[in-house]
């Protein structure tokens, strides 16, 4: 198990390496391009741009760049990295997760923190075609002047999100690099999520809304995919239960009395013992309803047909008058499991739960 949690480790670190000098590179390239003061601008204010070089980027590179680098900027502040086991993203890939209040999001633990995937998922790309999900980035934005700020800023009214993909060719390979890079671009799809009180909203409402950011009436099937996986792991960050934990300190020579190292990132493991166990209590549910395993007889009365409800996060309130607001995530259990016969079937006299 060890040997595992460190090659998993090791590959999240890489995913983490290789996001953040993506961001990196395109603040240097702004530097290089003479519009270094540009992500400057996006977190404190300042100047419009009124004029490019020519011939170095066009307004669209600009305004990417500026985004990312203002991103970077911020994100470097402090260095959070959440690594999430791969197990861990798989049971949140299947949760639902409602109708949302907005300021639940402002429960973030650590300030813009960066989430990276040792194992990335498959996802559909907004633009079509299937990529590998490497990171979410959260960073604040404020409300009037849609500045970009940290998350703990109290006068944050969004969390402007960055989902970095890798496309993937038609057969699932990687894409290869064009002529004079070393590997391909990366896609950012970029999306917001409500944080003021009393704001509500769905998954399905967020899709929209980036649809028609993108000049269309309805959102695609890879507006919904990204906006979902995003907010399945906004929601569980956000909760005050979540397994969030730092490593096991490495035992190295390099601590020696009088050698620094120089200080990296804040690497922080989630859901690394939870996300396993969640997975075994699938797989042996799974197993227990194939084998047709169950109690001995002798129950009487009616019972709810044998089903399995599916797991889900659900948001809670608390504190004075129930005005926080929480979440709390319900792993998938069994009903009347133990009414299965040997074939894995219901028996007569069960009552089937109305849909």
């Amino acid at each position: 198990m060890a040997s595992k949690d460190v090659e998993l480790g090791r590959q999240a670190a890489e995913v983490a390496d290789r996001v953040v000098s993506e961001m990196r590179s395109a603040d240097s390239v702004l530097r290089a391009a003479g519009l270094g003061d540009l992500p400057d601008h996006a977190i404190n204010g300042g100047m419009l741009l009124s004029a490019l070089p020519q011939d170095v980027l066009n307004l669209a590179q600009v305004r990417q760049m500026t985004t990312l680098g203002a991103t970077w900027r911020l994100w470097r502040r402090a260095k959070n990295v959440y690594a999430i086991h791969p197990d861990m993203a798989s049971e949140l890939w299947s949760y639902s997760v409602g109708q949302l209040p907005g300021e639940l999001f402002r429960n973030l633990r650590h300030p813009n923190p960066a989430v990276v995937f040792a194992q990335p998922p498959v996802i559909t790309l907004t633009a079509g075609g299937h990529g590998r999900l490497l990171a979410i980035f959260f960073c604040g934005r404020l409300s009037g002047d849609r500045l970009l700020c940290l998350t703990t800023d109290g006068r944050m009214g969004e969390i402007a999100v960055i989902a970095i993909a890798e496309p993937l060719a038609e057969d699932g390979t990687t894409l290869p690099p064009p002529a004079g890079a070393r590997v391909a671009p990366l896609e950012y799809i970029h999306c917001t999520i409500p944080v003021e009180a009393g704001t509500r909203f769905t998954a399905g409402d967020l899709a929209g809304r980036l649809a028609r950011k993108a000049g269309l009436d309805e959102p695609t099937d890879g507006h919904r995919d990204v906006v979902t996986r995003v907010l399945q792991i906004a929601v569980y960050l956000c909760s005050s239960k979540a397994e969030i934990s730092l490593p096991p300190a490495p035992r190295s020579k390099a601590a020696k009395r009088g050698r620094q190292r120089k200080p990296r990132e804040t690497f922080l493991r989630v859901g690394w013992r939870l996300g396993p166990q969640l997975k075994a209590a699938r797989v042996r549910a799974q197993e227990a309803r194939r084998s047709g395993r169950h109690a001995a007889a002798g129950t009487s009365g009616r019972r709810q047909y044998p089903h399995q409800r599916g797991g889900h996060q659900k948001t809670v309130w608390k504190g004075p008058g129930r005005t926080i607001a929480d979440s709390a995530l319900v792993a998938p259990y069994w009903v009347s499991q133990d009414l299965l016969d040997g074939a894995g079937a219901a028996p007569d006299g069960i009552v089937r739960p109305v849909r």
